[in-house]
């Protein structure tokens, strides 16, 4: 086949042209410092850098994620180690002036109180310290967990006869169920339900599924406890107060498991057909009425019955008040004592000579149940900060029912009155509340470490995607380099050709 001049010159002018679109290709990838130019340069190389892009753009989102919620933790970590030591302060000074001790002089005792009430400031602002506007323990809300317009009265502590040391109240009405319960041989339902009627002998009637039990049950008195019945078939019942006659308590046996439980006991009234409203499982109790707005916060309240009188004698933070009565039960409501501005003390068992009645107003926990969870790599979510439900009323897994706030107010408040004695039944709440801030540092610093090793992991994810991403769609500076140099040589070797076929074509037509 006869190759003319014009094939030549063609052949070279495609080459030339390809060697050009190398030439340009190289030099994009050189400025750009990307492989690929457009998805056809290499469709599978863009998909797996759209994969990368996600991927990346994920863990980068949960870094940041991560990032902040360490930093929350390490945050709550400090702080309630702050906590911590304040509590422990407080100890030290309960012991400074406990009864025993050097310093038992009233008025060096209530000089004390302005340290106790220090104590108490610093706490309550801990347990609202915010980071970016949010508090650390608000269980992910944004409002002030512990503020003075929302209050209300920590749980009544008795002390029998004004001496020794206090605990809790008695309870109201209520039943327990021990593990020899059996289910009676004629019960058709799927509850036992017991109903105790008073009679006139102070002896209580007892129905079982509506069957009269064969004799009354007389109340089995208890030393600082209220009285109780034994119903027999490993059920007991707490006397939390006084029928009145007509009035009956009912309250049902269900199952619980492997295990027995009563429901919570209702109360109906004389002739009533349906219980009453009132909740008679709560004991000794104290109120204070929504809205309530208060001075001197936080307040402590010792109240001694005198029964000589039957009055109460009232001293709030130090501050005797006038000795005040109870009203008197009516039918379907127990007897309280109104102690004014909005508080109020229920009795639900007529008290001895003698006996102390403890409790303290502090702000009551408004945030959430719960911090918000983090979310973590695999789907999987960690726990945030402690709320102050847990950290500061004592509640949660590790909780030890401690509310710090009422401890510390109990402790300014008998440092008020000025009674070593009262300062030295603090000691063990204080304790116990210091050995609560303790568990929950301790659980915040778990927290906190397996959020730092998720971090860790998050970071070195983060590193080898970005890694990745860039292997598949940066362009290798040597190889474009190399490319480069190829295309320059090899457009000027194409010229000088196309130059010589150019030159033997004019002489031919020339010639």
């Amino acid at each position: 086949m006869r190759v003319t001049s014009n094939m030549m010159y063609s052949a070279g002018m495609t080459a030339l042209q390809a060697q050009q679109q190398e030439l340009l290709q190289a030099q994009l990838q050189s400025t750009s410092g990307l492989r690929m130019q457009r998805p056809s340069d290499d469709p599978s190389g863009t998909f797996r850098d759209l994969l990368f892009s996600a991927d990346l753009s994920g863990v980068t989102s949960l870094k940041r994620t991560t990032d902040l919620a360490a930093q929350r933790l390490q945050n709550g970590d400090k702080s309630i180690g702050v906590m911590h030591d304040s509590m422990m302060a407080a100890y030290e000074l309960a012991m400074q002036f406990s009864p025993g001790t050097a310093a038992n002089d009233p008025e060096l005792l209530k000089g004390a109180a302005i340290s106790a009430l220090g104590i108490y400031q610093n706490i309550l602002t801990i347990a609202n310290q915010e980071m970016d506007g949010v508090p650390l323990f608000g269980g992910s809300r944004t409002v002030t967990p512990f503020d003075d317009g929302n209050l209300a009265a920590t749980a009544v502590r008795v002390q029998g006869k004004g001496t020794g040391s206090d605990h809790t109240a008695p309870e109201g009405f209520v039943a327990s169920v021990s593990d020899s319960f059996t289910v009676p041989t004629d019960q058709t339902g799927a509850a036992t339900t017991y109903t105790i009627s008073p009679t006139t002998t102070g002896s209580y009637d007892v129905y079982v599924n509506g069957v009269r039990q064969a004799l009354p049950v007389s109340p089995i008195s208890r030393s600082g406890m209220s009285d109780y019945l034994d119903l027999g078939n490993g059920v007991t019942f707490n006397m939390g107060g006084t029928l009145l006659n007509g009035e009956n308590l009912s309250f049902s046996v269900v199952r619980d498991g492997a295990h027995y439980k009563a429901t919570p006991t209702l109360l109906a009234a004389d002739g009533a057909t349906t219980p009453s409203t009132v909740d008679v499982t709560t004991g000794f109790s104290a109120q204070v009425a929504a809205g309530t707005k208060m001075n001197d916060l936080p307040l402590s309240i010792k109240m001694s019955y005198l029964a000589s009188t039957g009055e109460y004698a009232i001293n709030i933070n130090g501050i005797d008040q006038s000795p005040a009565k109870a009203k008197a039960a009516v039918a379907g409501q127990p007897a309280y004592v109104d102690l004014g501005n909005g508080v109020t003390f229920t009795i639900v068992n007529p008290p001895k000579e003698g006996d102390v009645f403890f409790f303290e107003v502090v702000p009551t926990y408004q945030g959430g149940k719960q911090d918000r969870p983090i979310q973590v790599t695999g789907g999987r979510t960690l726990p945030g900060n402690v709320s102050g439900a847990e950290l500061i009323e004592g509640g949660g897994s590790v909780g030890r029912g401690i509310n710090v706030l009422g401890a510390l107010a109990a402790l300014r408040g008998a440092l008020l009155r000025g009674d070593a004695n009262d300062v030295g039944i603090q000691l063990a709440r204080l304790d116990a509340g210091r050995g609560q801030t303790s568990d929950y540092q301790s659980l915040t610093g778990v927290r906190s470490t397996q959020m730092d090793a998720t971090n860790s992991i998050l970071a070195t994810d983060e590193v080898s995607l970005q890694s990745l991403k860039t292997g598949n769609s940066e362009a290798d500076a040597f190889e474009v380099l190399s490319r480069l140099q190829k295309a320059s040589q090899s457009l000027q070797m194409l010229t000088g050709v196309e130059r010589q076929v150019l030159n033997i074509s004019l002489l031919d037509f020339i010639s």
